[in-house]
């Protein structure tokens, strides 16, 4: 009956609205926290775009508090669909695609709002999983925009997790939250760019170990944004001295 209702137009307009309420309610009503905030003000103060990059699980946090303007990576599937349309009530914009490495169409829709100094969000490991794995997507955007990562994530002293397969997170109203901002990672531009386009031979070794640096830093991004995780959680059970804060190893 929900799955049915979730997969017609008035279905997920009605789910999209609940959602947007419950992204409202608990933005307003979490005491939330930023820290390493040197960070969140480069973000803030807009002077040049980032790619801001956290766990599907902290979704909800997230569409609250992400700095705007900002444009977020949605599955365009009906559960996607849902959530996008919920995050832009909330004042985000959307992009339809995917964060894996073959969604060409969208990291190019994303790399033109690089290009006009917006913000672009996304959850690597979405639309559906598996959790906490790095999807090669926001690797290959940075590289060919040339612009930053940055990692972020949020925990609560109070908070549910969801059974599904992310675990998502959702801070109990009048929770206190801290949102934990990581450096921006810079990722290096390959000095052998224009010869490595004129190569036609697939198996040019430049060409190999280009796809094996780019495999590198997804791997080192990934293993940044699970530590970020784990750092958060602790943070959050040492500042409010409390063993609600859930604990999951990455």
């Amino acid at each position: 009956m929900l799955k049915k209702l979730s997969q017609s137009m008035i279905g997920q307009t009605l789910f999209s609205v609940v959602f947007a309420c419950i992204i409202f309610i608990l933005g307003i009503t979490v005491k939330w926290r930023h820290e390493n905030l040197a960070v969140y003000q480069l973000v803030k103060n807009h002077k040049k775009p980032y790619i801001i990059i956290s766990w599907h699980e902290h979704i909800l946090g997230m569409a609250w508090n992400l700095p705007r303007p900002i444009t977020t990576l949605n599955s365009p599937h009906s559960d996607g669909r849902i959530l996008g349309k919920a995050v832009q009530m909330v004042g985000l914009n959307v992009v339809w695609g995917s964060s894996n490495n073959k969604a060409l169409s969208s990291l190019r829709q994303l790399a033109k709002e690089l290009k006009n100094s917006r913000n672009v969000g996304i959850t690597p490991d979405g639309p559906r999983g598996p959790a906490r794995i790095l999807a090669m997507g926001p690797i290959a955007l940075a590289h060919m925009s040339d612009i930053e990562i940055i990692p972020v994530v949020f925990s609560a002293d109070r908070q549910w997790l969801l059974k599904s397969w992310d675990k998502t997170r959702i801070p109990k109203p009048f929770s206190k939250a801290i949102i934990l901002w990581g450096e921006p990672i810079k990722l290096e531009k390959r000095k052998t760019e224009k010869r490595i386009k004129k190569s036609k031979n697939v198996d040019d070794p430049e060409k190999q170990i280009s796809k094996q640096s780019l495999e590198n830093w997804r791997c080192q991004i990934e293993d940044k944004l699970n530590a970020l995780t784990k750092q958060c959680d602790e943070l959050c059970a040492n500042s409010f001295k409390t063993n609600f804060c859930e604990k999951r190893e990455p």
